[in-house]
């Protein structure tokens, strides 16, 4: 894999971890007893922060080999495209009931999580 693929990789090696991560906050909202709109919130909000961090993967690798100017606008599309899509998923969820707004936005922090975690534990590895 070449050196422009790593950060596609590192988002790659986070999907199990938040998937997981996923799996047991939901399992916590059965303490109040089973609701489908907390299951769907929480499959909505993995599969977006899934998905966003796939663009933001991309649009880092082709920033990269643009010019500043042109690589600061990728960033800044990227960056309110993401939060745009999240503000639209947010305020359907809470227009419609369908879907639960905490299980869309809960998701949306394991990404920091499990970096601050493998940031931690990088230096024990070796």
């Amino acid at each position: 894999m070449d050196d422009k693929a790593t950060v596609r990789k590192l988002v790659r090696e986070m999907i199990v971890p938040m998937g997981i991560m996923t799996a047991v906050c939901w399992a916590f909202t059965l303490i109040w007893g089973f609701k489908l709109s907390n299951l769907a919130g929480f499959a909505v909000g993995f599969a977006y922060v899934w998905v966003c961090y796939e663009y933001l993967a991309r649009s880092c690798e082709r920033a990269v080999e643009l010019d500043v100017t042109k690589a600061k606008r990728v960033m800044l599309v990227c960056y309110l495209v993401r939060f745009a899509g999240l503000f639209a998923l947010c305020a359907a969820a809470m227009l419609t009931g369908y879907i639960s707004a905490v299980g869309v936005l809960v998701p949306q922090f394991f990404p920091r999580i499990i970096l601050t975690v493998k940031q931690f534990t990088a230096g024990k590895e070796g």
